[in-house]
């Protein structure tokens, strides 16, 4: 722009330098055009300072736009750090409750059943934590109880006229060997004999004639 504003006062200035007798006086024209000019150029001027301003005050909203990004991005991970945190302390809290809770509650009794035989409709021996229990129908009453310390066996007779073949069976335990069960029916009893592995001073016997239960256990 500057070099058209050359330009154009020298085309004038030669035109009132042909034109006129005084080539050093300006005319009014010149006077005008050289107003003129000068109007164009501070409006150039004005133009390009407001363009330089506007791309200062886009270039401080960007920086001010990318700083509130970056706040609100640290904001947000600091809360992301500070909740997993929490979470970290009330799993903790939780699984020390836990512990707590699982040393201070009893442990629930439950029985071992090592061996269970339901050997008639009417008889079952099971051992349930080493004890040897003998459950008989309450309607066949105990007629007699005997031991043959040498054989190691305990007997029970109870009055029954039944009819069935001998059974017999090993017993997986320490302290029990076998069992057998047979009728006698001339006599009206049938007999339940419990083999042991020990003597059979070191074993010691309840009898429930009520309910038609016996336990056998180890002393």
């Amino acid at each position: 722009m500057k070099i058209i504003s050359i330009t154009l006062l020298s085309i004038l200035l030669s035109i009132s330098i042909f034109a006129r007798p005084n080539p050093f006086e300006p005319t009014d024209q010149f006077l005008e055009q050289k107003e003129l000019i000068i109007k164009q150029q501070e409006e150039e001027e004005n133009i390009k300072k407001e363009k330089e301003e506007q791309a200062k005050v886009a270039k401080a909203l960007e920086a001010q736009r990318k700083a509130k990004e970056l706040e609100k991005r640290r904001l947000e991970e600091e809360k992301k750090n500070q909740l997993a945190m929490q979470k970290e302390k009330e799993d903790k809290k939780a699984l020390e409750t836990a512990l707590i809770v699982e040393k201070t509650t009893p442990t629930p009794y439950v029985p071992t059943i090592k061996e269970n035989f339901k050997v008639l409709s009417f008889v079952k021996i099971y051992i349930i934590n080493d004890i040897l229990t003998i459950e008989v129908d309450p309607k066949y009453k105990l007629l007699n109880q005997d031991i043959l310390k040498p054989e190691k066996k305990f007997l029970f007779d109870f009055r029954g006229n039944v009819s069935f073949y001998t059974i017999r069976n090993t017993i997986v335990s320490e302290n029990f060997d076998s069992f057998a069960v047979g009728t006698h029916m001339e006599k009206n009893f049938f007999r339940v004999v419990i083999n042991l592995t020990d003597k059979m001073e070191n074993y010691v016997e309840t009898i429930d004639s009520e309910k038609g239960i016996i336990t056998i256990k180890k002393k």
